[in-house]
């Protein structure tokens, strides 16, 4: 039986479909089950922050798939990830699970002040020493964190972005990678203690690249337009993040831009299929 940590998120969701169209028991984990759009799917309630239940939503499971849940609101995202992620490894001690497959992302192996990369990093961290099976998955960025701006792009020809608008990064989409992370959960267990897989799109697109997809999406012409960093964290708390989430948001943008966000081993980086467009008309 696997758990699923995330279930309500856009890789969790699509996780859960896959595992369960394959025959495999799968169920959510969610703080509000009412977020769970398919009510088939078996759910258990629980409050990452409180080790009890996440302990007891562990219960039966022999494969948890565990995310580090970003919180725009909290004012310690660090302090509360480090508590989720001591709960998760009494939770995995507790029920004698014996694999996890942990959603980090690309750039976790680099030490140093990145942000939100940092939580990845812990995450990978919590589990180094255990004698476990440990299956690392290291996406890239997401096409969907582009989603937010439709409106925009539609209405006012613009495609915001924190990011300059030639940079060119790895990106993906989320639909591939729960593809990707189902395949890996329906094989039988692996011999070695720790594997890791990191990910990346077709090729590398810049946001001046996701515009020409949203104009050719939309039928209008769309263009990129950089927000300058000394406007990064107003523009963060005006959509309602917290001090302490819109500096870490803003560390990990730059440690994206200074390249410290790319794959550990480039040469053996897998490259999902979906392009920035057929993705578009997808959603």
């Amino acid at each position: 039986m696997c758990i699923i940590i995330g279930a309500s998120g856009q890789v969790g969701s699509q996780l859960i479909h896959h595992l369960t169209k394959s025959g495999i028991t799968a169920i959510a984990v969610a703080r509000d089950p009412d977020r769970i759009a398919d009510k088939n799917i078996q759910v258990r309630k629980a409050d990452l922050l409180d080790t009890g239940q996440v302990i007891e939503t562990c219960r039966g499971a022999t494969t948890a798939f565990l995310i580090t849940p970003e919180n725009p609101v909290t004012e310690d995202i660090m302090g509360d990830t480090r508590i989720i992620l001591n709960n998760y490894r009494e939770a995995v001690e507790a029920n004698h699970i014996r694999r996890v497959v942990l959603l980090s992302c690309v750039g976790a192996h680099v030490e140093g002040n990145t942000g939100n990369i940092l939580l990845s990093r812990l995450l990978e961290d919590t589990f180094s020493d255990a004698d476990i099976e440990k299956v690392i998955i290291r996406p890239s960025y997401y096409y969907s964190n582009w989603l937010g701006y439709m409106e925009t792009a539609e209405q006012q020809g613009v495609l915001p972005t924190f990011f300059p608008e030639k940079l060119k990064i790895e990106m993906h989409s989320p639909h591939d990678l729960a593809a990707f992370v189902a395949g890996v959960m329906n094989s039988p267990s692996n011999q070695e203690k720790k594997q890791l897989y990191e990910l990346a799109g077709p090729v590398k697109l810049s946001p001046a690249d996701v515009a020409t997809a949203f104009s050719s999406l939309l039928k209008k012409e769309v263009t990129a337009q950089s927000i300058p960093p000394d406007q990064w964290k107003e523009t963060l708390l005006s959509v309602g993040f917290t001090e302490n989430t819109a500096v870490n948001l803003i560390d990990m943008t730059q440690a994206v831009i200074d390249g410290l966000a790319a794959p550990e081993f480039p040469e053996k980086v897998i490259r999902l299929t979906t392009t920035i467009g057929d993705y578009l008309k997808e959603v």
